[in-house]
């Protein structure tokens, strides 16, 4: 009888053993560089000097618009409006 048993648990260790040892999924794919290696490092010069690469989990800065207006256009445009009480503030 303990024979029996001690079989039966073998041949399942045998069995799931085996199951467990198969290939890693998914299979690995040879990559193909269409680049330079100086290619590649002259692009990342590139987003360096503009902002554009991402280090240490950090956003990308949001890039500065350059006005077109004046600051004092501007204090000057605010004047008019609240002279003329059509500030809309969207209420």
């Amino acid at each position: 009888m303990n024979i029996k048993k001690i079989a039966t648990g073998l041949l399942f260790l045998s069995v799931i053993g085996s199951a467990v040892a198969e290939e890693a999924y998914p299979p690995e794919t040879q990559i193909v560089s269409h680049k330079t290696r100086a290619q590649v490092i002259e692009e990342l010069k590139q987003a360096r000097a503009n902002g554009e690469l991402i280090t240490n989990d950090l956003y990308p800065v949001e890039v500065q618009h350059k006005s077109t207006v004046t600051r004092q256009a501007v204090k000057d445009e605010l004047k008019q409006v609240d002279r003329s009480q059509s500030l809309d503030t969207g209420a």
